[in-house]
């Protein structure tokens, strides 16, 4: 999904997960965020295939 493709991309680049938490001394958030955006991403497929019920209350959700 969506997260994921970014993850290997930037991955690809160097841009690790490891290597943004020694740069901010501090979890990233990768995880969570890569997370949201694989849930953001089907949420999106169903919507657009027509599959529209409860589409308010699911992507409420995915951004809390």
């Amino acid at each position: 999904m969506l997260g994921s493709k970014i993850e290997f991309t930037l991955s690809s680049l160097g841009l690790t997960s490891d290597r943004v938490e020694r740069w901010l001394g501090r979890p990233c958030g990768c995880r969570e965020r890569r997370e949201q955006l694989n849930a953001l991403s089907a949420w999106a497929v169903r919507v657009l295939s027509g599959k529209v019920e409860k589409a308010k209350e699911h992507l409420e959700a995915i951004l809390q």
